[in-house]
């Protein structure tokens, strides 16, 4: 089973300082372990799951789908996430 990041998540990724990176990788990395790990999620995200975690005070969700492979759908801090998700 392979990762697939879609541009989002790509560039929040590369934006991102060396520490997040770490943790990020950290995280997707339990998700490709176990990938029902994550809640998922409802009405017009229902094909999604969320990836809660925390990094220096500041709460962060991934979302991804599962199909033949772990799409990572987009990455980012808590605040309008699944606002921005949506649009």
């Amino acid at each position: 089973m392979q990762i697939v990041f879609l541009r989002q998540a790509h560039r929040f990724i590369k934006k991102a300082d060396h520490p997040l990176k770490e943790k990020i990788r950290e995280e997707v990395l339990k998700i490709s372990e176990n990938p029902k790990i994550g809640e998922s999620l409802t009405g017009k995200l229902k094909n999604l799951r969320s990836h809660h975690f925390g990094f220096v005070r500041t709460q962060y969700r991934i979302a991804y789908a599962v199909k033949h492979d772990i799409i990572i759908v987009a990455i980012g801090t808590r605040e309008n996430f699944y606002r921005d998700l949506v649009d």
